[in-house]
């Protein structure tokens, strides 16, 4: 059973705002971002996979006190269900369920590419992490986990190839190999 368009619209109502980080931008893109990729991977269609797409961003945020009561409360979901959304985004590190490895392949593809390598640029001064750090981790990040989809290694493998271009670029320049 999936989820009607009306209960769609009140978890997006509900579930937007917690997107929003403390400088007013929202991160509900990444969401939707995840779910295109994800719904590649997965020929489901079911409420658990949905509801896993729309809070995953969330991470444990269920699991604190008074939030599952507060969700239940505001969107009309059964406790059950949320319970079974928060353990499903506890095991997206080693998914267990056609569902959560459709998502965690998202997860991983989303942040394979470009843009992923520009985001973690963009956190790392604030982490205490130079460029170079950032390059050379991304140029050794080859890991294929035993759970990805067959399928959804090809985009992987594009995703990283396109980091690993921008990662040579910026080793060039840094080396000053790009002005010949």
């Amino acid at each position: 059973m999936t989820i009607d368009p009306a209960l769609r619209a009140r978890l997006e109502s509900f579930l937007r705002p917690l997107y929003q980080d403390l400088d007013g931008v929202s991160r509900f893109d990444d969401v939707e971002r995840v779910e295109a990729i994800a719904r590649r991977y997965y020929a489901g269609d079911d409420r658990a996979f949905e509801l896993l797409l729309l809070f995953h961003g969330l991470g444990r945020w269920l699991e604190k006190v008074g939030n599952l009561s507060r969700a239940v409360l505001t969107i009309g979901l059964s406790e059950g269900e949320l319970r079974a959304t928060a353990a499903s985004i506890r095991r997206l590190d080693d998914p267990s369920t056609d569902a959560e490895q459709a998502v965690a392949a998202a997860l991983l593809i989303d942040s394979a590419g470009v843009r992923g390598l520009a985001e973690r640029l963009a956190r790392s001064r604030r982490e205490g992490s130079s460029v170079l750090d950032v390059v050379r981790h991304a140029l050794a990040d080859a890991e294929e986990p035993a759970w990805l989809p067959a399928s959804a290694r090809p985009m992987l493998m594009k995703r990283r190839e396109s980091r690993r271009d921008v990662c040579r670029r910026i080793l060039d320049e840094m080396g000053l190999e790009d002005l010949g």
